[in-house]
């Protein structure tokens, strides 16, 4: 009989975009690597937002706050994957999302107030021990 477990660890990537999240990083809590042709930035616990909804699990990051100008997040789309405890992992697509939000002192400008990106991200879904 095969042990089934719920992936812990995705690495994925689309073009220059490359993130590695784990739902329980050595120290206990989320951790998150988001990597691209301008930032290399490695998140940890209350740093990355996760919300259950219908669509997935979101799991969001802030890339970069810049005052009076704009905020940029990012968010993956990740389904609850089941794979075999000791594979190498299970192929996934999953959605990445860039929002932009443009900021002033002044309040909103005209126009849409977020601006988005979406990626096609593919790679792996595993089970890892911690």
């Amino acid at each position: 009989m095969e042990n089934f477990s719920q992936a812990n660890l995705f690495e994925l990537s689309s073009g220059d975009i490359h993130i590695t999240y784990s739902t329980t990083g050595i120290l206990g809590g989320p951790l998150l690597n988001y990597r691209d042709h301008e930032l290399n930035r490695t998140f940890r616990g209350t740093e990355i937002r996760i919300n259950d909804t219908e669509i997935g699990q979101q799991v969001t990051v802030t890339l970069e706050t810049i005052p009076d100008l704009r905020k940029v997040d990012f968010t993956l789309i990740l389904p609850a994957v089941t794979v075999m405890s000791q594979s190498t992992g299970t192929r996934i697509k999953v959605p990445g999302i860039r929002i932009v939000s443009p900021t002033t002192f002044a309040g909103p400008l005209p126009g849409p107030q977020k601006l988005y990106s979406i990626f096609n991200l593919r790679g792996t879904a595993q089970f890892v021990v911690s």
